[in-house]
């Protein structure tokens, strides 16, 4: 068990301890040196000892110094050498009135610096057991003076338990906020996008924090009327909701962590975290239908507060509770907390986006679909009216019904497939130029009008979804002047802008029939005029609609700027 723990213990650890024992050794050798009253022989054996002690003291400091990493039995292998060298050093200086007695008190002090608590009760019994041994033995072995008090062997030996006591406490206590912080750094960095699944991630890392093995959590969304309630349990998790009004904490304590070790008693003593401190206060803290409910025996409540989520995360049957369990229990609540108000966030930005897409899905029907049926109709009727009095016209417009048909059906497709998980176009672009041809020449044919093309040929390559959506302010702004403005010719031009593009849409016929003049985007939204799907699609891209309309027709200057723009696909 020991050698396992030393593998994860640092290399700094090390070195301190080979600084210490290297002075430990070379105090030693000064002690022999300057010790007169040892005899000829003890004084041979002591000096051996000591410079040996120093020269793998020295060696020892080298290796830890040098080396970044330390070898797992290496620790382990040092402990029982210093454990021996300090139990034979004992025995050739007077036993139990040995002044080396302090040693056992450093071996002890490295047992707890390398595995902790455990370390140091290991360390301390063994020291314990050489030390009787040693204070047994040396007056029978060696000729030294008899005048030893037992009460000085029952002293040391209390002091050598109470310290190896305190520093057992000491390294179980340093070990626990290893474990903790470990535990927090260990914190879910990525939440899976499930909210069920997130939820349990999270409380069940809370739960590893907290080592409690049951968790409540009731919280309530600034934007969410009911109050939702989590419990953890047996490897499940049980997610409801509860009326809003629900008061499960007592009220001197609802704005603040707290803890009771029973809450069962007549008056339980509860310990709060107070700003600056701590204070202490007597009552049932959680309502008693709650506790009942629950089967609460103790309980550590930390406080939820974030600018969306509000409520408490309840720790149960976590015994014993301590100050240092609030405080860190305050750190999961914030984390816990946080994540909460995360997954709020993404639920938001997902109902956006999916509202979002669903607009951005009615303006491609309304721009491509709709028009298109309307064209269809139109086409149908002066189909039938010449399919008598003139076959070959009929014909015509028989297969410009079909190539509309076709087109239409082409850009259906394409439409669908934009709309599959996974797909991504982000990244696409496309020449807007070839592109927007291809679909004023489709116009033409569909409504069976001329359309003049102005088009620059040094267009750069554009995103494709911004391709896609000019193409369709282009086909509604059409559109619209042959059904609404009576156009028999439209004009388009195309071209660069302020650092970014602008299309023109120009035609004669009559104007628009709520409004005359030049007017903007911001204009025509005060005057609640203009085309609104064709707003909306400007809009969403930051850019500026320009109308300029009389009795004789418009004008229409669609102008989006400030995007990078390409000259080559990516």
């Amino acid at each position: 068990m020991l050698t396992s723990s030393a593998t994860l213990r640092p290399q700094r650890t090390e070195r301190v301890i080979a600084a210490g024992r290297l002075l430990l050794a070379i105090f030693l050798v000064l002690a022999v040196e300057l010790d007169p009253e040892s005899s000829d022989r003890q004084a041979a054996v002591l000096e051996l000892l000591s410079v040996g002690y120093l020269a793998y003291a020295g060696s020892m400091f080298v290796v830890a110094w040098s080396r970044r990493t330390t070898a797992h039995f290496t620790p382990i292998a040092t402990h029982l050498v210093d454990m021996g060298v300090f139990s034979l050093l004992m025995h050739v200086t007077e036993g139990r009135t040995s002044p080396f007695f302090i040693y056992f008190v450093f071996a002890v002090v490295c047992g707890t610096l390398r595995w902790h608590g455990r370390g140091a009760l290991l360390t301390g019994a063994a020291a314990l057991c050489l030390y009787a041994v040693v204070a047994m033995a040396s007056p029978v072995l060696l000729p030294v003076r008899d005048d030893f008090d037992q009460t000085r062997l029952l002293t040391r030996c209390t002091q050598l338990g109470v310290i190896t006591l305190l520093l057992a406490y000491f390294g179980s206590y340093q070990q626990r906020l290893q474990t903790e912080i470990a535990s927090l750094a260990a914190w879910p960095r990525r939440l899976p996008a499930s909210d069920a699944d997130a939820l349990r991630e999270v409380l069940t890392s809370a739960s590893t924090i907290l080592r409690a093995p049951r968790l409540v959590v009731l919280w309530q969304e600034s934007e969410e009327p009911s109050l939702r309630v989590a419990v953890t349990g047996a490897d499940r998790i049980d997610i409801s909701r509860e009326p809003p009004d629900r008061s499960v904490v007592a009220a001197p304590l609802q704005r603040s962590s707290f803890f009771c070790t029973d809450v069962s008693a007549s008056r339980p003593y509860v310990v709060q975290r107070v700003p600056g401190g701590f204070a202490s206060w007597r009552g049932m803290p959680v309502d008693p239908a709650f506790s009942e409910q629950h089967g609460i025996r103790s309980v550590l409540a930390l406080k939820l507060a974030t600018e969306d989520i509000e409520g408490y995360l309840f720790a149960l049957d976590r015994v014993p509770l301590s100050i240092d369990d609030l405080l860190v229990g305050d750190i999961v609540g914030r984390l816990v907390a946080g994540a909460l108000e995360q997954q709020t966030l993404v639920l938001q930005l997902r109902e956006r986006a999916a509202g979002e897409e669903r607009l951005r899905l009615a303006r491609d029907l309304h721009d491509g679909v709709l028009q298109a049926l309307t064209a269809l109709g139109l086409q149908a009727a002066r189909i039938r009216a010449v399919i008598t009095r003139d076959p070959a016209e009929a014909e015509r417009r028989i297969t410009v019904l079909e190539d509309t048909v076709t087109t239409e059906l082409r850009g259906l497709r394409e439409m669908l497939e934009d709309l599959h998980p996974g797909r991504r176009t982000d990244g696409r672009v496309e020449d807007p130029t070839g592109a927007l041809r291809n679909v004023l020449a489709h116009l033409g044919r569909r409504w069976d009008v001329a359309i003049h093309e102005r088009l620059a040929r040094d267009m750069p390559r554009l995103p494709r979804a911004l391709v896609h959506d000019i193409c369709r302010m282009a086909e509604e702004a059409v559109g619209n002047a042959i059904r609404h403005g009576g156009a028999k010719e439209v004009t388009v031009a195309f071209d660069r802008a302020d650092g970014g593009v602008r299309l023109m849409i120009d035609y004669r016929g009559r104007g628009f029939a709520t409004f005359a003049g030049r007017h903007d985007l911001k204009s025509l939204d005060r005057l609640q005029a203009g085309p609104r799907t064709l707003k909306e699609r400007v809009a969403a891209r930051g850019g500026d609609l320009i109308i300029e309309s009389d009795i004789a027709g418009a004008c229409l200057e669609i102008v989006i700027g400030g995007m990078e723009t390409r000259r080559d696909a990516l």
